[in-house]
């Protein structure tokens, strides 16, 4: 009798959690499709990290000098404190606290999109999955963050260099404008493009539909942080 050797059916999606890091931005439908039933959440979740606290390390003393100008404006440093002591701990603050609320940005964003792709749209999916598409689409926006550092470094400016916050640099980095502009990103208009092709191939919506959840998800993260500034401004 003959013997028949059939696939291994997890043959497939092996090793997809580290290929996927660059199929997502080469061929994410295929690659959306391959994850939809075997979801991925720890190595791009660390990757996505490491870049963020990468990126923060070397912009960081950017931010710090930025925040400590505003405090010596609006006389809010504290007397007898030296800047430059300040200066290193918020350096460190920035980095670790920065890196800890971008890694609560994709929790937040896959939670929206499981309200909108649910319980408005009527479609089906799971968290866990969704959070997966976030989290590989967030790939694209840390090859952006990762590509700005040495334009930032050589510009020795925090700057958005990928976006229109380009054209409101004399408003400061702090800027409700410049805020706001920052969000029409090159990297970040990829990341929610990125995203949409997920959640469509997740929910098994047409690809318009996987998009406008996408943007009502991640967008709406964009707009309540720029609210947020907006509020911070008016009562500093």
């Amino acid at each position: 009798m003959e013997n028949t050797a059939y696939p291994d059916s997890g043959a497939e999606t092996k090793g997809l959690s580290i290929s996927g890091l660059w199929q997502v931005l080469t061929g994410p439908s295929a690659f959306f499709a391959k994850l939809k039933d075997d979801p991925k959440i720890l190595v791009p979740y660390v990757v996505f990290g490491l870049a963020m606290a990468c990126f923060l390390f070397y912009v960081s003393e950017y931010i710090v000098e930025l925040q400590i100008a505003a405090m010596e404006e609006q006389g809010n440093l504290p007397p007898g404190v030296n800047p430059a002591d300040l200066a290193g701990y918020m350096k460190y603050s920035a980095i670790g606290g920065g890196t800890i609320a971008m890694l609560l940005l994709p929790l937040a964003s896959s939670a929206l999109a499981l309200f909108w792709g649910n319980f408005v749209f009527g479609g089906k999916a799971k968290y866990k999955q969704i959070l997966s598409v976030a989290l590989y689409g967030s790939i694209a926006y840390a090859v952006g963050a990762l590509a700005a550092i040495p334009l930032i470094i050589a510009k020795d400016a925090m700057i958005a260099p990928f976006s229109l916050a380009v054209l409101a640099g004399n408003q400061g980095f702090d800027s409700v404008l410049f805020q706001a502009l920052s969000k029409i990103d090159v990297f970040y208009i990829w990341e929610i493009i990125v995203v949409g092709i997920g959640l469509s191939t997740i929910y098994g919506m047409p690809r318009n539909k996987g998009y406008m959840i996408s943007v009502l998800s991640i967008g709406m993260m964009s707009v309540l942080h720029v609210v947020a500034t907006a509020i911070g401004k008016a009562f500093s």
